[in-house]
């Protein structure tokens, strides 16, 4: 699947255009809106297993982006620019909880702390009162650190494993 993102509101010359190229599944959908400075990336995998690379074509990486990812569990998450790889792992227990998160850079690995500027926020956005797993209404709402976007160039790809595939 090959798609191009357009802004919700094509202001200026700067609003990022990305071209998107998924593999694994053809039934993945993939939408980008671009709203005052953040991008929000909107990834529906009914079989819950993908990846899709990203390149800008026109304007500026965005300042901010925001991953929204429709599965019912997240077993894990990779975003990979040419510079570094982080990974995120949470639990699969009826309780939402991320497990951990690594950086993978120049063939070491270290593991991140929330504090660090690299730590990916990630939560349930969903109308169910108890934001159990397997999720069955909503997605998981993941912030890609401001350190990821500008060190990612014009380039960068997203890897997605859900346990219930």
């Amino acid at each position: 699947m090959s798609c191009a993102s357009q802004p919700a509101n094509a202001q200026s010359g700067d609003e990022p255009i990305f071209t998107v190229t998924a593999q694994k599944n053809e039934d993945d959908q993939i939408n980008i809106q671009h709203e005052k400075g953040i991008s929000i990336i909107d990834i529906d995998s009914p079989r819950g297993i993908g990846s899709a690379q990203f390149n800008l074509e026109s304007g500026r990486m965005p300042e901010r982006m925001v991953l929204h990812l429709h599965l019912k569990g997240l077993e894990e998450l990779r975003l990979i620019s040419n510079g570094a790889t982080i990974a995120a792992s949470a639990s699969s227990s009826n309780m939402f909880n991320v497990t951990d998160q690594k950086v993978i850079a120049s063939g070491n690995e270290y593991f991140l702390t929330p504090i660090d500027p690299l730590w990916m926020k990630i939560e349930i956005i969903s109308d169910q009162a108890d934001k159990k797993i397997p999720l069955e209404e909503g997605y998981f709402e993941i912030r890609v650190p401001k350190e990821f976007i500008e060190s990612a160039g014009n380039s960068f790809e997203i890897q997605w494993i859900d346990f219930y595939r």
